[in-house]
């Protein structure tokens, strides 16, 4: 625990996955939020070349000083334009070069519970930074 900087002794036994693998090293200990986590999945349309570390990055940039609310951020599925059925192309508004990616975006501050309004603002805050389409689809 002292190596570690362990507050709490509890936390060794802890069956949480984000607590359970920081115990399989040495590494400075990382606090984990034990609130419960908010859960959105969007569907936005970007660049083909769009990767998931860009994605992050405009994402942190959008909300700021807020970004310490993001527990995670993974990408679903990707489907070009080309592999849309024509109603989806549509409904998006795409174009060649652009894909359409379903991204789940889990939200879990470490001081505070998020309601399901502030939810859906910063849905809306991450759904405007990455969505490159002529739609939107604004909650």
């Amino acid at each position: 625990m002292l190596r570690k900087g362990i507050p709490d002794i509890r936390y060794l036994r802890a069956q949480n996955p984000s607590i359970a693998a920081q115990m399989l090293n040495l590494d400075p200990w990382q606090h984990v939020s034990l609130l419960p986590a908010s859960r959105r999945d969007i569907s936005v349309v970007v660049a083909e070349e769009e990767v998931s570390e860009t994605l992050g990055d405009r994402i942190r940039i959008a909300l700021g000083g807020d970004a310490d609310v993001i527990e995670s951020l993974e990408v679903l599925s990707r489907t070009t334009h080309a592999d849309l059925p024509e109603a989806a192309r549509s409904r998006l508004g795409t174009r060649d070069g652009l894909a359409n990616l379903l991204v789940r975006i889990v939200l879990r501050p470490f001081y505070r519970t998020l309601t399901s309004i502030q939810t859906n603002a910063i849905r809306n805050v991450l759904y405007r930074a990455v969505h490159a389409g002529p739609v939107l689809e604004l909650i």
